[in-house]
Parts: structure tokens; sequence; C-alpha cells
């Protein structure tokens, strides 16, 4: 998997979490150990700080609004889907548990990732070079920059 890709899925799904770092924090012990693979992106402190900051670094015209606020639906629809998905299994649960737990909520992050596919692939289209350069580079970055 290439280095890029892992930053851009890190940014993606640090963009979808609405609860931060606790949703992070409780994920399953399998997650630790695939998060110890990859780097540890920073996670932000909530969704809409996320969208802020995502519109102030593409420093979005008015032209562009209808379809940034398509992007901001998307990663707050995310976020809802996300901190309502179980993060991990009971105490007691065993490895196997833990596992499904992870393939569960991977699962839920996977179709985030789908659902905000075409709403930035239609941002992007609007975006001007040098936006379209700023996107790329907070991509690659991944979150915190």
């Amino acid at each position: 998997m290439s280095r890029r890709f892992v930053a851009a899925a890190g940014f993606l799904a640090c963009l979808t979490i609405a609860a931060g770092s606790e949703i992070v924090a409780a994920r399953a012990p399998a997650q630790v150990l695939l998060a110890q693979a990859q780097p540890a992106p920073a996670q932000p402190q909530n969704v809409e700080a996320n969208i802020a900051s995502l519109h102030q670094r593409l420093q979005i015209t008015p032209a562009q609004q209808p379809q940034f606020n398509a992007v901001a639906n998307v990663m707050r629809e995310n976020a809802r889907a996300e901190a309502s998905a179980p993060a991990q299994p009971a105490a007691n649960a065993t490895a196997v548990d833990d596992l499904r737990a992870f393939i569960r909520y991977s699962e839920v992050e996977l179709a985030g990732y789908r659902r905000l596919l075409p709403a930035l692939e239609a941002l992007y289209a609007t975006l001007s070079p040098v936006q379209r350069r700023t996107a790329d580079a907070v991509f690659r970055e991944g979150p915190g920059g």
C-alpha cells in the first residue's frame, strides 16, 4: 500500500470522526496492532473543526460553497455513523470477537469513504490549480499537517 494512499485514508478517516480521540482510544486491540503498522495521524476534536479547517485551507470561494457544503454534509453524516458504530467488543471478548468488531467498524469507515468520494470529486473539479495543489498537499500530509 502506498504511503500517499495511507496518508489520504488516514486523513479521510480523520474527517469522518466526530467524537475525536475518544473513539480511536476505545478501538479494539486489533486496531492497535494495525495502527502500529501505519503512522498514527493526529485526531481532531470534532468534525466541525475539520470542516472549518478544510474550508480555510482550501480558501473556498462563494461559487464553490455548494460543492463544499456537500462534502461537509457527508463528513457530518460519516461522523454520526462512526460515532454510533460499536468501536470495541465487550470487556470479556475473545481475540476473534475483537477482530470482528474491528471489521464491523472498518466497514462503517469504508462506507463513509464511498459516500465522500463523489462529493469530493465534485468539489475538486471546481478548485483552481492552486487550490488543487493545496488539497493534494492536505491529503498527502494527513491530519495535523
